[in-house]
């Protein structure tokens, strides 16, 4: 490959999620669904009969001295003294064991749980050695539920089961062989495990069969402890479950959609009121059982489910002071500092005026609010807790958080000492970037600009060196992405575009927008007097946004190559346009090549401010898009938000534009300008794609910059006439005119193939791909962008049971057959074994469709692209009328045949309909967009 490049993967960001639970007291809620003995351990269902009982005594007198430690609290004290001990006891013996497995109790506890996994390694290859198969199924199990508190759900699922794909456990996993072992406490564990992994996952169809089937199993054999841990965890999923309706709830406001709004009411009241009743019955087991650490918890998880009920149905006052009681009596460990921390952060949403979430109150404040003294009370006792077991970890995030609630407390100073001494405490990146964001906002608060701009750099520095890892785990951390990453660039961006003037050069004329918006948009031109340095840092902070955005979107499975020298995709007709949404405001920077000796030397940036609020700019982009999907509109209605956006991206910098005489058009676009076709703005006269070529990224360095081989292309088509079902509420209509459309691919490529229907399987694509060289693949199907790739597919002519092709069917479940889903994960696992040499350039999807009103799912296109490998992809916003799509995508083909580059073929062929069809809207044609190279 001519080009350097680096490949971005998992690894220390799947800490940080972890350690984001902790914050909100997730991890305590969700991890920790079993501790005996008022121990805290991180894993997913109860350890006790797992490895070896703490509570006994001991008769070496230092195992008997740590024992008393970690009873008392003081693990590291417990782990130093088992490490002597250990170093002096020989291998394989059975003192050697337990005191493995005592170790294995206390790392955990302290967070050092990539050393505690390490000594599971040793203790699952004894009892391998030793044939002692019961010990081993139990220990995978605990070895799994470590790997999926550090978000390695795949790997925990594969300790546990299987890989995914598979339908039966391997022999060699911790549920078969508890079951061939008749272990019935290991096959609840396991079973319950991967409930919960599933749970994570956001695969909560496949995670309540698994956790019923431990709760099953665990109230037939009195296990009560395990019964516990099973009502807990489907409480936990439920909740999850609420608060995925809740996003989707949103979503639907936003569109205005009141048929969804009902349907998705619906289903949050219900997951609500299951949640309740799971963690309700949690609640009680766990005080007929006297098990404090489960009590507590459930009272924590109940009190959380507050803000999602109607005002008269809270009782999260009671909660939380019965939640405070019992704390006071427990011992001190690491869980006993988050549960004080997350009890702090829940008794300040109890307040009935409150409309902010738990992750919200990380970094912003409730106005107006007067917080408890309980908050700072209980924010102190676990200062004192982490101090006195001497864990920095903990102690770091219970500064932090008494720091910023005198931040919200406008008490400056305090918060600044309390934050930088959080920043000391922390030791590693994975949390240290939340104490120097919170330092920028502090500084900024004062005025201290300069300053504030080195906090959050050193913030964006931080999050730099874990942005390989950003791929979020738990479907629940990846949305708080927005709260605890996200605005950490907006607000360094918006730090950059201030330095030229305290207020945008358009201050005046926004004022004049609130009676006429267009002349304002007309009048004002770009602001100039931003220092050229801090337009490029800003665009540099925008570029690790959305390489940021991204990974979050992809999860856990996240793999794209970054091209370092962007510049050379720039030549003289090109430019660059990026808008990005800081607070209110909204800016565009248009970035044109500075040419010298006919190359392209660097780009040179201008800025302008739209003259509006990022409010108004939201709600025309969403009426622009619900207008453009209305092809029976016969009064136009788009053609005012269309020339609305024309006025506010483009009319700015139309005479610099024709003066450097520009063709190309790149949009690097933030939010809800990603669900716009650019193609569709209007000037008052045409189209903007009858003047420029069009193409979007979200970064220029996710683009390589190589030319098609126009000689050598071939396509591989696969197609769907017939109508597909995905699920009981998911029915996609035929697509009668799929047939012609890949048949005529066929006739204008020679050497190109077609498939249909039935043989359109995702075995199929595999098999050609491997065995042909294609550089175009064209899938002419159903397709669906979700909020996250998760819920992300096309759909195939195969067919498959109710359920997603990686995920068992839990015992219980009866299969019913629905068409194949193609995932973002499979087409990557797919594209990423095809040689270098035949890679796919392109990826043409037809009938595809994004929300109105969804960013993320927008996002999806790109997303989908850079996963599945190829350079460039082009798909559908909306659906299109099917006979149009055969039309336009025909004549797209055609004009790549004439040598056209991938922006001039698009170009032509909604040109050469618009001649056809000059009245013609904008529904017809204008949904499809190029992502990616556009060379």
């Amino acid at each position: 490959m001519p080009h350097q490049f680096q490949r971005f993967r998992l690894s220390r960001w799947l800490k940080f999620a972890v350690l984001s639970c902790l914050i909100f007291g997730w991890l305590i809620s969700f991890h920790g669904l079993g501790i005996p003995s008022g121990q805290a351990i991180a894993t997913g269902f109860p350890p006790n009969l797992l490895i070896a009982d703490t509570s006994n005594s001991h008769p070496d007198v230092k195992v008997q001295q740590g024992l008393k430690l970690f009873q008392a609290g003081n693990a590291l004290g417990a782990i130093a003294l088992w490490q002597q001990v250990l170093q002096q006891t020989p291998p394989n013996s059975e003192a050697w064991v337990k005191l493995l497995q005592y170790l294995v109790r206390a790392q955990v506890q302290v967070g050092q749980v990539d050393t505690a996994i390490a000594n599971l390694d040793q203790l699952i290859g004894y009892y391998r050695q030793t044939h002692d198969l019961q010990q081993l199924g139990r220990m995978l199990t605990e070895q799994a539920q470590l790997y999926s508190s550090l978000g390695q759900q795949r790997r925990a699922i594969s300790l546990l089961c299987n890989e995914f794909g598979a339908q039966e456990c391997r022999a060699d996993s911790a549920l078969a062989i508890a079951r061939q072992q008749a272990d019935s406490l290991g096959a609840a564990a396991a079973l319950g495990s991967l409930g919960n992994t599933y749970r994570l996952r956001g695969s909560y169809t496949t995670g309540i069969g698994y956790l019923s089937e431990s709760l099953k199993l665990a109230q037939q054999l009195h296990l009560s402890t395990y019964e516990i841990a099973a009502w807990h965890g489907l409480g936990n999923l439920y909740t999850s479950l609420v608060k995925q309706y809740q996003r989707q709830l949103r979503a639907a406001q936003a569109t205005g959609d009141t048929l969804a709004l009902q349907t998705i009411q619906q289903s949050l009241t219900q997951s609500l009121d299951q949640a309740i009743a799971h963690l309700e019955q949690s609640l009680t087991l766990a005080r007929q059982q006297q098990d404090s650490w489960h009590e507590l918890r459930a009272l924590l998880n109940l009190a959380a489910l507050s803000p999602y009920q109607p005002a008269g149905n809270r009782t999260a006052a009671d909660q939380l002071q019965q939640a405070k009681r019992l704390l006071d009596r427990l011992p001190d460990s690491r869980e006993k500092a988050y549960a004080a921390i997350h009890l702090a952060t829940l008794w300040q949403l109890a307040s009935p005026s409150s409309q902010l979430t738990e992750s919200d109150l990380l970094t912003r404040c409730i106005q107006g609010q007067r917080y408890p003294v309980a908050v700072e009370q209980l924010l102190q006792q676990a200062i004192a807790i982490a101090q006195r077991i001497r864990d920095p970890q903990s102690t770091a995030f219970a500064l932090g958080r008494l720091g910023h609630l005198a931040e919200c407390q406008q008490q400056y100073d305090q918060a600044l000492s309390l934050t930088q001494q959080a920043q000391i405490t922390a030791a590693t990146a994975e949390h240290r970037y939340l104490w120097e964001w919170q330092a920028g906002r502090i500084l900024q608060a004062t005025d201290q600009t300069q300053a504030a701009i080195v906090a959050y750099e050193t913030a964006v520095h931080t999050l730099g060196s874990l942005r390989a890892d950003i791929a979020i785990a738990s479907r629940d951390l990846q949305f708080d992405f927005r709260d605890t990453v996200e605005p950490i660039y907006r607000q360094l961006t918006a730090l950059y575009l201030s330095q030229g003037s305290q207020q945008p050069a358009s201050q005046n004329q926004q004022e004049k927008s609130q009676t006429d918006s267009l002349t304002a948009a007309l009048l004002v031109s770009p602001d100039v007097s931003i220092p050229a340095s801090e337009i490029d840092a800003a665009l540099k902070t925008i570029d690790r946004l959305r390489l940021a955005e991204l990974q979050n979107y992809l999860g856990d499975e996240c793999s794209f190559t970054v091209f370092p020298k962007p510049i050379t995709l720039i030549d003289a007709k090109t430019a660059v346009l990026s808008s990005v949404i800081l607070g209110d405001r909204v800016a565009v920077i248009l970035s044109l090549p500075q040419v010298q000796n006919a190359r392209t030397q660097g780009l040179q940036s201008q800025v302008y401010w739209l003259p509006a609020t990022s409010i108004e700019v939201l709600t025309t982009l969403n009426q622009l898009r619900l207008q453009l999907e209305k092809r029976s509109d016969l009064a136009d209605t788009y053609l005012t938000y269309s020339q609305q956006v024309y006025d506010w991206l483009i009319r700015p910098f139309q005479r610099s534009l024709k003066t450097a005489g520009i063709e190309t058009l790149v949009f690097i676009h933030d939010g809800l300008f990603r669900s716009i076709p650019m193609a569709a703005l209007h000037d008052g006269k045409q189209f903007l794609v009858e003047q420029y070529a069009i193409a979007s990224t979200l970064s220029l360095t996710l683009v390589d910059p190589t030319k098609l081989d126009h000689a050598a292309l071939r396509v591989l088509g696969f197609g769907l006439t017939e109508p597909a079902i995905v699920n009981d509420t998911t029915v996609f209509e035929a697509l009668t005119y799929v047939k012609s459309e890949i048949d005529s691919i066929q006739t204008i490529f020679p050497g190109s193939r077609g498939f249909v229907d039935a043989a359109f399987t995702t075995q199929r694509l595999q098999q050609e791909l491997a065995q042909g060289h294609y550089p175009i693949v064209h899938l002419a199907t159903h397709g669906k962008f979700g909020i996250d790739a998760r819920e992300t597919y096309l759909v195939t002519g195969g067919t498959q049971t109710g359920r997603q092709p990686q995920e068992p069917l839990p015992q219980s479940a009866s299969p019913q057959k629905y068409n194949e889903k193609l995932t973002i994960n499979q087409l990557y696992q797919i594209m990423r074994n095809v040689p270098l040499a035949s890679r796919v350039d392109l990826l043409v999807l037809t009938a595809c469709e994004t929300a109105i009103g969804s960013d993320r799912e927008a996002l999806g296109i790109a997303g989908l692209a850079l996963q599945a490998g190829v350079q460039s992809a082009i798909a559908s916003l909306w659906q299109v009328d099917d006979r149009s799509t055969a039309a336009l995508i025909t004549q797209f083909y055609q004009e790549l045949q004439r040598d056209n580059s991938r922006a001039h073929a698009l170009q032509a062929a909604q040109k050469a309909w618009l001649s056809q069809y000059p009245d013609s809207h904008p529904g017809y044609w204008a949904a499809f967009i190029l992502v990616g190279n556009w060379l």
